[in-house]
């Protein structure tokens, strides 16, 4: 009996590797891998349980960057591994770890993923849009992956449902500890109590409610001065089913940790279409909108206070982008922006991350298209604030002149040679001649010579008795 099943699962592995293996085959040889082998083969399950098709596996593959070189060590861990009964996708779990973890008892039925190979589409089949928009590559890059924190401290107001584990632990003059997971009726059984229903409850009011209970079996446990102690925190979590829909890569239902917030359903649906908008992305729950998160708070402030987490059965609503607008030139960011309806182009220069220091700031040049033609504005730096972006407008940011308008420079015989400012307490060629440091020893000071542009930029040049003029004999010359 033994023999036959160890035989069937490692008909099952030899199965799905087979199937994995034909499906990264085909992927672009200039992708970067970022997964481990453990990882591909673990998304390959999540994907397949939250009912991806192979068609949309295969190209998600190809955006996280497996590459033919990681097929290559993955088929040589499979055969290896035939002999000794494991896989990379294998999992063990002691059976009483106090490891958090997700649920992954589901898995893959024999030739789940024959059909992965002839469904992989053309690497450059909907390439991406050429525009690069800020923000649009944040859950598609493949040097961030957006994962839930499976490791944190139990949050106090974490929902329960069914097929959360709950862990019990009573310590002090009682001690106990107790593992239930909660049923699909949303109860846990408790010896000498009976079914206890706690789906709904956050773990702040589970906790009330449990200490409640064991008190009654209990001495101890509650009262102004219990002896013993209890605590609610979670084991295994649940997964739950979400949906991602409107303009994102791969819309869909979804299956989740239920620790999972609004971006990790964006990053599991592969980010927004090129279409897709970043300012207003919704949450819908039980028919009514239960956050609005504009993405651009978190990217330019950090702030995740609307990415709420998801609870079974929400809907994650990405619609197309309201304005984009590009800026160029001399901005630490030149790109194109999404912006809301009202937004400034003092706002959008904030969104560019500002003027760089060689930046003409004073006008900005706008071109906007009317419907009919094109139309150039010149937009003074006052009316940065008031001047309201309209759809497709770019913006141009120019660079100071590339002169001076206060410079001189001196040459030769002098001990600081170099360039100098010209300015009311240094105008002249006396003054200039002591800002340098005064004249060498072997100077010769009966001739020299000043080079000078004319207001037609000619040159012209001027020969002066340099010593006659330290000496006071002659009047001074001024510079300009």
């Amino acid at each position: 009996m033994y023999t036959e099943k160890r035989l069937k699962r490692k008909s099952l592995r030899h199965t799905l590797m087979l199937a994995l293996l034909g499906a990264l085959l085909l992927l672009s040889p200039a992708a970067h891998a970022q997964m481990s082998d453990d990882a591909v083969s673990k998304y390959v399950l999540e994907a397949r349980r939250s009912g991806k098709s192979d068609r949309q596996i295969g190209q998600e593959l190809m955006a996280r960057g497996v590459t033919p070189a990681q097929v290559e060590r993955l088929k040589q861990k499979y055969e290896e591994s035939q002999g000794g009964g494991t896989t990379v996708a294998d999992r063990s779990v002691a059976g009483q770890s106090r490891e958090r973890s997700h649920d992954s008892s589901e898995t893959l039925t024999a030739g789940s993923l024959d059909a992965v190979d002839a469904q992989v589409s053309d690497p450059t089949e909907g390439a991406a849009n050429p525009r690069e928009v800020f923000g649009r590559n944040v859950f598609r890059s493949r040097t961030l992956t957006f994962e839930p924190n499976e490791s944190q401290a139990t949050p106090e107001d974490y929902r329960l449902g069914p097929g959360d584990e709950i862990i019990i632990d009573i310590w002090g003059e009682n001690e106990r500890s107790l593992r239930q997971e909660i049923t699909p009726e949303g109860n846990i059984m408790i010896e000498q109590v009976g079914p206890v229903y706690l789906s709904g409850l956050t773990i702040r009011e589970a906790d009330g409610k449990l200490r409640g209970i064991f008190g009654q079996i209990y001495a101890g446990v509650s009262g102004d001065n219990p002896t013993s102690e209890i605590r609610v925190t979670l084991g295994r979590l649940r997964t739950i089913q979400i949906n991602v829909m409107g303009e994102v890569a791969t819309p869909g239902t979804y299956r989740l940790s239920s620790f999972s917030t609004v971006f990790h359903a964006l990053y599991r649906a592969g980010g927004v279409s090129p279409i897709g908008g970043l300012r207003d992305i919704r949450v819908m729950r039980g028919g009514r909108e239960v956050a609005c998160i504009d993405l651009y708070s978190y990217l330019l402030e950090g702030r995740r206070d609307a990415d709420i987490r998801l609870e079974e059965g929400d809907a994650v609503v990405v619609g197309p982008y309201g304005l984009l607008v590009e800026i160029s030139g001399n901005v630490k960011r030149p790109m194109w922006y999404e912006l809301k309806r009202g937004e400034t182009l003092g706002r959008l220069i904030e969104y560019a991350g500002g003027f760089t220091g060689d930046a003409y700031r004073d006008e900005l040049r706008i071109v906007r298209e009317t419907g009919r033609e094109y139309q150039i504005y010149n937009v003074r730096e006052g009316d940065f604030g008031s001047w309201t972006m309209e759809d497709g407008d770019a913006v141009t940011a120019g660079s100071v002149l590339d002169r001076f308008a206060n410079r001189v420079e001196v040459r030769g015989k002098v001990f600081r040679e170099g360039m100098y400012e010209l300015g009311d307490e240094m105008h002249t060629v006396r003054s200039l001649v002591e800002r340098a440091g005064g004249l060498k020893e072997d100077a010769f000071t009966a001739r020299a010579q000043i080079f000078r542009e004319r207001e037609d930029l000619t040159p012209e040049l001027v020969a002066i008795d340099l010593g006659d003029i330290l000496r006071g004999r002659s009047s001074d010359v001024e510079l300009r």
